[in-house]
């Protein structure tokens, strides 16, 4: 196994309990649900990522990881723009972009396996990894309730795929803290502009 740089980019849908609760028809939650995993797949295809990337349903939420490559397309104007078109098709987000090391299996194209038998079935989905663990992380400080004044849904950066991606915030942002990470929140993107 070797140990290497990857980015981490987590889609969260924000709203899916209120949603669930809030339908009427149970038909009208599953198409709901649906149209948001939809909706990321169809922007992850369109991010021209490293073929070797993986991606995780998770129910919740959309979780992609892939090597950090010298090559990757505009990933930081992409990550932005992903944001803005969830919450223009109706879907409060909280999306995540880190970086971080990971454990792969030299050779392999990527760690995610898939293990099931007799009963536990067991599925592996990562080796341990960084970028997983720091989305994790910032969705969760982001998630609001009566009790809880969380970060609140937006587009959120890891400082480490700031710097990975040779950029610097043009102020000074409030430094978001999430167990050993630092994340800026960052502005919508505006999808006319683009």
């Amino acid at each position: 196994m070797i140990d290497e740089d990857a980015f981490g980019l987590l889609f969260s849908y924000c709203e899916v309990e209120d949603d669930e609760y809030g339908s009427d028809e149970r038909a009208d939650f599953v198409r709901r649900f649906q149209g948001f995993e939809r909706h990321v797949l169809d922007i992850v295809s369109g991010m021209g990522l490293p073929s070797d990337h993986h991606i995780v349903c998770l129910g919740h939420a959309v979780y992609v990881e892939f090597r950090d490559d010298e090559a990757l397309p505009e990933l930081f104007g992409q990550f932005r723009a992903a944001s803005a078109r969830l919450l223009q098709a109706g879907f409060a987000n909280v999306t995540v972009l880190s970086h971080g090391s990971r454990w792969v299996n030299e050779g392999e194209e990527g760690p995610l396996l898939s293990v099931s038998g007799a009963a536990p079935r067991i599925a592996v989905i990562s080796r341990p990894s960084e970028p997983l663990r720091r989305v994790l992380d910032a969705e969760t400080l982001a998630r609001r309730d009566d009790d809880v004044d969380g970060w609140g849904p937006g587009a959120y950066v890891d400082t480490e795929a700031l710097d990975a991606l040779g950029k610097r915030p043009k102020n000074a942002p409030t430094v978001l803290r999430a167990c050993g990470a630092q994340f800026f929140r960052i502005p919508p993107l505006s999808l006319e502009a683009r």
